[in-house]
């Protein structure tokens, strides 16, 4: 999985906060696998892909609880705050800046395409 995977222009027609917000799991697993791995191997584990996909999704609900947001049902804002709590985790993980900074990037260009 490449760390600096993009969104493609087609993802962002017709955006919707839930399609959103599946698009933030995507960027945070894109980000964050490596780490996820490296977290989980020091454990004595080895997950396959779907474990990590789960992991991450976790995570990534934890940052809506976090946030006081519903992960079923977010919102722009709701998402906005998620994506800075992420963003604030990701970097006390170890996650490389430029990682952090093309993702932002990516949802910056996600949080311009999605409606008010």
């Amino acid at each position: 999985m490449n760390p600096f995977a993009e969104i493609a222009e087609a993802e962002l027609q017709g955006l919707t906060p839930a399609r959103a917000r599946e698009l933030v799991v995507r960027c945070f697993y894109n980000a964050q696998k490596e780490t996820f791995a490296r977290a989980a191997k020091s454990l004595g584990t080895a997950p396959g892909e779907d474990a990590m996909k789960r992991m991450v999704e976790g995570a990534v609900r934890l940052a809506f609880r976090a946030v006081k947001a519903d992960f079923e049902h977010p919102t722009k804002q709701t998402l906005a705050q998620a994506v800075t709590e992420l963003a604030t985790k990701a970097a006390a993980m170890g996650t490389p800046p430029d990682i952090i900074a093309h993702h932002k990037g990516q949802l910056g260009r996600l949080f311009a395409a999605l409606p008010d």
